[in-house]
């Protein structure tokens, strides 16, 4: 536990790359070849770490009273903290040949779970899974591109406005692209 706290920890200050084996160790007061006993791979032990913090975010918003999107645009930074720390961990684990399968469970989660807290009943759930994905594409990439477009503070709370409106925008989406209507079978 100490191992994946501290792996946490050093995820959300530093790039993933940074994160040493020497490093988490260091940390958590641990000898290096935890990691392998353990974990198998630091490559697992990112995994695991930022995973279980993220997921743990989940848990914590499982309540009626708050919404995941709600604890994001009230402006919880560690949960967007967490969001982008996620992304460039998930990111950076794929270019070290990390499956892409290792986060679709989790991902699933996130996806249906936002899925089942939204409640416009004038939309489809074509129209709602897909205005789901969307949303989730621009948290994910917030971080990321927030860094690299040099966006302000009031930019990023404005793109966070527009991904709580996508939900109250769902009919005027679905009748302009036509999500409402049957998708149409494709002639042989």
């Amino acid at each position: 536990m100490r191992m994946l706290s501290t792996t946490t920890q050093l995820l959300l200050q530093y790039a993933p790359g940074e994160v040493t084996v020497a490093k988490i160790c260091d940390a958590s007061g641990v000898h290096t070849d935890y990691v392998a006993r353990y974990f198998g791979s630091r490559e697992e032990l990112l995994s695991q770490a930022i995973e279980a913090a993220f997921l743990g975010v989940f848990l914590q918003t499982s309540g009626d009273d708050t919404t995941r999107l709600n604890v994001v645009l009230e402006g919880n930074v560690d949960v967007m903290q967490l969001s982008q720390a996620r992304v460039r961990t998930i990111a950076y684990l794929l270019g070290c040949g990390v499956s892409p399968e290792r986060f679709q469970s989790s991902q699933k989660l996130v996806l249906e779970s936002v899925f089942s807290q939204s409640l416009n009943p004038n939309v489809n759930d074509r129209t709602r899974m897909n205005l789901i994905l969307a949303g989730t594409l621009l948290i994910q990439a917030l971080g990321t591109f927030a860094e690299v477009n040099d966006m302000t503070e009031l930019q990023k709370q404005d793109l966070l406005s527009y991904i709580g409106y996508m939900s109250l925008s769902g009919e005027t989406v679905q009748a302009a692209l036509e999500w409402e209507k049957p998708k149409a079978k494709k002639k042989k």
